[in-house]
């Protein structure tokens, strides 16, 4: 099978690692995969090294990866064209758009193929409206959470498909962690956005370290991410003890460093380095929001907290770091939960239902001849 994946840009974003962690997967699997990007990362705000590490990577695993070099993303006549030049290299049998502004140039590129579009949030980032435009040339729609398919299922008029993010297995720790260490590294991982609402980490970075000091232990906060807004983060991080480490190639490793992993988003939708962080034994503190909800049982792999709420916070990760017999015990749930997401079971769900959208596309087969006459009045 030929299968062409769509993004906006190679980042290190969740929804762009989980197309390429899919794509080495298919290939991997004997069929020929392809990541096409719309626009290269320095023209969408985004580190150009951290997408030649991705397109070296995809293609080392056996994938194509390639960019259109749209920079203008309002040019829907360019883009159909230089769309439809690349899927005519690729020829592929099936067309996962992992970015709705990927439908656009597609609608006029008319590909012929099954189109299956994937939205990676609990929210819109695009007017409702333009579902009526979506369901026409959409096959199927996959959610990535219980709150992603209930989004889809107010809009949507093909089917939807629940397929769970997942994360590559490099992350995969073979033992839990025993305990917190005296001097414990906190790590945050994502795109620099209003969505990650950084500053509330900030605001809670220093009562944090002050509690530890009590205790006469320290603590590294870092935030591996870029973005647009990265520079506008620095700017506010200034006297905070937290180190913003920009966008990195080597979140496995910072992982395996790692004491504790946290996110403070606004909203989610299925975040990818929260199953990296399970998967890496690590007790997560997060928001309680849609798709972090759907992952952290609260004293089971770690603890929830409302949003922009630096104190509760700042609490959560200290009692959690605080306490060795309770940390060991959230870092083996962390790993029971991470079991759910294997990037074999992820890959294997989406081939399948590329497989069944590809045979439904197929003419029916004739009826088999008649074996005597029959009357029309019969």
């Amino acid at each position: 099978m030929r299968i062409c994946s769509i993004i906006t840009s190679f980042t290190s974003g969740g929804a762009e690692m989980l197309v390429c962690n899919l794509a080495e997967a298919f290939a991997g699997g004997g069929h020929e995969a392809a990541v096409i990007a719309l626009s290269d990362a320095a023209q969408v705000g985004n580190a150009p090294d951290t997408e030649a590490a991705m397109m070296a990577r995809a293609r080392a695993g056996g994938a194509k990866a390639l960019s259109l070099s749209l920079a203008n993303r309002n040019d829907w006549l360019g883009g159909a064209l230089a769309l439809r030049r690349a899927l005519r290299d690729i020829r592929p049998d099936a067309i996962h758009a992992h970015s709705a502004r990927a439908l656009f140039p597609l609608a006029l590129a008319m590909p012929g193929v099954p189109v299956v579009l994937t939205h990676h949030n609990s929210r819109l980032s695009f007017p409702p409206a333009a579902f009526a435009l979506f369901n026409r040339i959409v096959d199927s729609y996959v959610a990535i959470s219980d709150q992603c398919q209930t989004l889809l299922r107010g809009h949507a008029r093909k089917p939807i498909r629940l397929i769970l993010n997942a994360a590559s297995a490099r992350f995969q720790a073979q033992e839990p962690r025993m305990a917190a260490g005296r001097d414990p590294m906190i790590l945050a991982v994502g795109t620099v956005s209003a969505q990650k609402d950084y500053p509330t980490l900030l605001h809670a970075a220093r009562p944090l370290t002050e509690a530890l000091a009590a205790q006469g232990r320290s603590a590294r906060i870092c935030i591996a991410g870029g973005g647009p807004e990265f520079d506008q983060l620095r700017a506010q991080a200034v006297g905070d003890p937290v180190e913003l480490l920009g966008a990195r190639n080597d979140v496995d490793a910072l992982m395996r460093q790692a004491n504790l992993f946290v996110n403070c988003s606004l909203w989610e939708g299925f975040p990818i380095a929260m199953i990296e962080a399970a998967m890496s034994g690590l007790p997560i503190v997060a928001t309680a929001v849609a798709g972090n909800r759907e992952m952290v049982t609260p004293g089971v792999n770690g603890a929830l907290v409302p949003p922009s709420d630096p104190a509760a916070l700042a609490q959560a990760m200290l009692e959690t770091l605080s306490d060795d017999a309770c940390y060991s015990a959230l870092s083996q749930g962390a790993l029971r939960a991470a079991r759910r997401f294997s990037i074999e079971g992820c890959a294997a769900a989406h081939l399948d239902l590329y497989r069944q959208l590809i045979d439904a596309r197929r003419p029916h087969l004739s009826a088999p001849p008649l074996t005597r006459p029959v009357s029309p009045c019969e």
